[in-house]
């Protein structure tokens, strides 16, 4: 009887299979390799999340300052209200990463 995926197979035979079980499980680990990033990969993307987030809130509160003469208060609003942009953007990073952890699992 041969076997579906490869039909000219004889399934009995073991260094066939061995064969066939080494290659999925190459291309399994090779998938699981490309979507899961590194620790590395990680940190530098929460990390840019958030200093993203400080940034567009500090420079916008510096253009406050200076369109409305409101030196310092629109920068340290500003700033205060970028920590909070970048810390929701890291926690939405970390729920997104761990969701599609838990789809490929």
């Amino acid at each position: 009887m041969a076997h579906r995926d490869e039909p000219n197979q004889n399934p009995s035979d073991p260094h066939d299979f061995e064969r066939r079980l080494n290659a999925k499980l190459e291309a399994r680990r090779a998938k699981e390799a490309a979507s899961n990033p590194s620790g590395w990969g990680q940190g530098v993307r929460y990390g840019t999340e958030f200093a993203g987030g400080v940034l567009v809130g500090a420079g916008l509160g510096y253009l406050t300052d200076q369109f409305f003469n409101w030196s310092p208060w629109g920068l340290l609003v500003g700033v205060l209200m970028g920590f909070a942009a970048g810390t929701l953007n890291v926690v939405r990073a970390a729920q997104s990463m761990n969701q599609s952890d838990d789809a490929s699992s």
